[in-house]
């Protein structure tokens, strides 16, 4: 059974943790979560600044427009390589709110601006450009720009960058390699055990990009015909129950646990939704587990925001009666309930040894 939580000072407090530490450590290790408590300023106060500092790097790459302050791109990568410079030696130096914003609204225009520039300096205004220009300039600012923000959405940029590289160039298997290099990114952050603090937006960019190109690749394969662009979804089905199969194994414990009742139950059903659903369904469980396994609420906001959207998809897109439709979306979800049901058994079992 699960024990009663408790706070941080209620643990404290404790008579065992008490003979463990001296007067002063206790003292110290108050000292710096008071610390990290004022310095975390609330969620709503995070978005507001966020949306603040986007609408002030559009007007600051107005200002310089209207003031021909930038007639070429080497002028504009000039501003936004100083810009980005000037925003990263902010981020590190003790912030309040304001230079906070302040820091992420130059390092959106000046990522901007280093993105236009490049093109023009190199004469070739493909979008291949904007994406290889996108890709360096985040493996560059996102070590040194400590601002979670503008770590979560550089990589998301660069990955629909790629995805309407794609579309344009009318090249629909590459949509797979988009999708495997998302799913392995995921996984490799996922499973690597302790995160370290600076990759956290990462995870999360991944987790939000790859169940956002799968909805793409979905709605292609509907009424929208986007320039006549449609592929399969039977590669990436494969390739993320296969990932899904691997990450489940790990959580469990690795090989040695594959003998358990419940973990061939899990494999098998997520090899049979692989085949009768779609990898964006997939994929949404596969978040909705992780957050539940790490207590991560973002992941399971994640899942809950795309699954209702994959399920809808999919009973849309099948090119079969409704009866059918029905009993797969009945029968998905049966499988779930047993299996949840069968976890809650086992875990109560172990729990009672």
């Amino acid at each position: 059974m699960k024990g009663k939580s408790c706070t941080l000072k209620e643990l404290f407090e404790r008579r065992e943790i008490r003979e463990m530490l001296s007067p002063g450590e206790m003292d110290e290790i108050f000292r710096v979560l008071d610390d990290k408590i004022k310095a975390r300023d609330p969620l709503y106060i995070r978005i507001l600044y966020g949306i603040g500092a986007w609408f002030s790097a559009i007007f600051i790459i107005m200002f310089l427009g209207v003031s021909e302050l930038i007639k070429h791109g080497i002028g504009a990568a000039i501003f936004g390589a100083v810009f980005l410079g000037i925003a990263i030696i902010i981020s590190r130096r003790r912030k309040s709110t304001f230079l906070s914003q302040l820091s992420l609204a130059l390092a959106f225009s000046g990522n901007i601006l280093v993105l236009s520039g490049i093109p023009d300096i190199a004469r070739d205004f493909s979008l291949s450009t904007f994406v290889i220009a996108q890709a360096v300039i985040c493996g560059i600012v996102y070590p040194l720009f400590r601002n979670n923000i503008y770590r979560f959405l550089s990589p998301l940029a660069a990955a629909a960058l790629a995805t309407a590289w794609v579309v344009k160039e009318q090249i629909p298997y590459l949509m797979h390699v988009i999708i495997a290099a998302e799913t392995i990114l995921f996984g490799i952050l996922i499973l690597r055990g302790k995160i370290h603090s600076s990759l956290v937006p990462l995870v999360y960019s991944a987790a939000a990009m790859l169940p956002a190109t799968l909805l793409f690749l979905n709605l292609t394969r509907i009424d929208l015909r986007i320039s006549g662009f449609s592929e399969p979804d039977w590669p990436s089905s494969v390739l993320i129950s296969a990932g899904m199969v691997y990450m489940f194994i790990n959580l469990a414990g690795g090989l040695s646990r594959l003998r358990q009742p419940w973990l061939i139950l899990v494999i098998g059903c997520t090899i049979l939704l692989g085949i009768f659903t779609t990898p964006g369904i997939l994929v949404a469980i596969g978040l909705l587990v992780t957050g539940y396994m790490y207590g991560d609420r973002v992941l399971t906001g994640l899942s809950c925001l795309f699954l209702p959207g994959f399920l809808v998809l999919f009973y849309y897109a099948l090119n079969i009666d409704l009866a059918y439709k029905s009993w797969i979306l009945a029968g998905s979800g049966l499988l779930l309930l047993i299996v949840r049901w069968i976890a809650n058994l086992l875990s109560r079992r172990e729990e009672a040894v």
